[in-house]
């Protein structure tokens, strides 16, 4: 499976997708929201404030075209690595060294599958709650529920036992600095 910018001038190719992943997961955290409103693009979230991203493992991603577009955003100097592209300014996805978890966005997927719903199936869980806005017709864990780690945690420790987390094109070989230097929001 391929992902893509809205433009398409970014493409990366992701293995063992969608059978590696955990599926679709919505986030209702307000670094999400804060994120997507620094970078302007608020229209990928959805009525609720959350955004959906589908985890795959940092090192089952290729980048296919366009390393030149990437740009790397922290909202504070500890922060999650958050890459997006300076063509389209489409968000690409969120990481974190060290952790085997790549949190594409679905605009990402999206733009070079447009049926990408259809093949991954319904969202399999919805985190922070608390920073929902209104009053979503379905639940939210507060934080992160004994369900939504049941449906994740056996994803992260296959990850970490396996080395995903190493080998990101996003990173250096010292699998901790950014190809690009970050930007702080």
């Amino acid at each position: 499976m391929q992902i893509q910018c809205d433009c398409g001038a970014f493409k990366a190719n992701l293995t063992n997708f969608p059978a590696n992943s955990p599926g679709r997961l919505m986030c209702y955290c307000d670094d999400c929201q804060h994120y997507l409103e620094k970078i302007d693009r608020e229209d990928l979230l959805d009525a609720y404030g959350g955004t959906e991203v589908i985890p795959v493992y940092p090192s089952e991603i290729s980048i296919a075209q366009g390393r030149e577009q990437l740009v790397c955003n922290q909202l504070s100097r500890k922060g999650l690595y958050r890459w997006s592209t300076r063509c389209c300014n489409s968000p690409i996805g969120n990481i974190k060294v060290g952790f085997p978890w790549l949190g594409i966005f679905h605009s990402a997927v999206r733009a070079a599958n447009p049926d990408y719903a259809e093949k991954l199936g319904p969202v399999k869980s919805r985190i922070s709650g608390r920073y929902a806005k209104g009053e979503p017709p379905f639940k939210i864990a507060s934080k992160i529920g004994f369900k939504d780690m049941l449906t994740v945690l056996p994803f992260v420790v296959k990850g970490k036992l396996t080395g995903k987390h190493k080998n990101s094109p996003l990173f250096e070989a010292d699998n901790s600095t950014p190809i690009v230097p970050p930007r702080q929001l």
